[in-house]
């Protein structure tokens, strides 16, 4: 690996490299306690969640059209419940109510690296399994470029290196030129070098910057 700054892109994951993951999980988790145990009648939703979760870490999201979908419908099958339920469910937990602690725990030197490579004309792009819009405007930071698994040119989770590769194509990268930043070898690091892209642990990435 070349030094950090001879990249002319770089590409960062977003849970648990641009924020700290630990804290905003132990955060929610406290927060789902207290909301599902005054509220027992509704536990089916906090297993929609869990099944929901717990099919992305198993890479549920094999390529197909209908990916985000065939997600949604599983999920709400194992819970009981009917697919909008766990749309809306998810949309909050995993979305909007999650958008405070991603602020708090955002990790702010980072960012500000991330903010020094565009001012020096390097193209910065964000790539995760999950939905990064709204938590890039929750953290204040604008990417080049965000892609999240559920776009229609990517369909498929990581460390599968197909949406990786779609990237590079769509913005013309070399793989040469470009380096990605993740927090999990076995998921963002994998992914990389399928793709043939240089890749760096976000801790190493934050002691070099």
């Amino acid at each position: 690996m070349r030094a950090l700054k001879d990249y002319s892109a770089y590409i960062f994951d977003l849970d648990g490299t641009l924020y700290h993951q630990m804290p905003v999980q132990v955060f929610m988790a406290v927060r789902l306690a207290v909301h599902y145990g005054l509220r027992p009648y509704r536990f089916r939703e906090l297993l929609a969640l869990r099944e929901y979760r717990r099919l992305r870490e198993r890479c549920f999201g094999v390529e197909r059209e209908d990916f985000g979908n065939v997600q949604l419908e599983e999920s709400a099958r194992l819970s009981g419940l009917d697919v909008e339920t766990v749309r809306k469910v998810v949309a909050s937990w995993l979305g909007s109510k999650a958008l405070g602690a991603v602020r708090m725990f955002r990790r702010r030197e980072l960012l500000e690296a991330m903010r020094g490579l565009q001012a020096a004309g390097k193209i910065v792009a964000v790539y995760s399994d999950y939905p990064v819009k709204d938590k890039l405007r929750a953290m204040g930071f604008a990417a080049d470029y965000a892609y999240w698994s559920g776009d229609e040119m990517i369909r498929c989770m990581k460390p599968d290196c197909a949406g990786l590769v779609r990237i590079l194509e769509a913005l013309g990268l070399g793989r040469e030129c470009v380096l990605y930043v993740g927090d999990r070898d076995d998921r963002d690091g994998v992914c990389a070098e399928g793709a043939g892209v240089d890749y760096i642990d976000v801790k190493e990435f934050c002691r070099r910057i």
